[in-house]
């Protein structure tokens, strides 16, 4: 594969995956104020179903948190031989 559509293909999947963490924590969210209904409103209890619809979007988002993690690039500590490689750049002096 040529350098342009692995570029491609990473947009596309970050584009997917951003589409969807906007759409299920809007679900959550939703989810959750009518789960919890029932604190706010007297006469209504707290609706399970609700709930449980919000624990299936905190486990796809965290899962979704977590991946992203592993493959989120890393700050290397500089040793020394690393800043005695870094090639000297001499400032102007006025």
């Amino acid at each position: 594969m040529n350098r342009q559509s692995v570029e491609r293909k990473t947009n596309h999947r970050a584009g997917a995956e951003f589409l969807l963490f906007l759409i299920v924590s809007v679900v959550g969210v939703y989810s959750l104020g009518q789960g919890l209904t029932g604190l706010f409103e007297p006469g209504q209890g707290i609706t399970l179903l609700w709930l449980a619809v919000t624990g299936v979007a905190m486990m796809i988002l965290f899962s979704q948190m977590g991946r992203v993690h592993d493959t989120w690039p890393r700050r290397q500590k500089a040793t020394n031989n690393d800043e005695a490689q870094e090639p000297f750049v001499q400032t102007e002096e006025r």
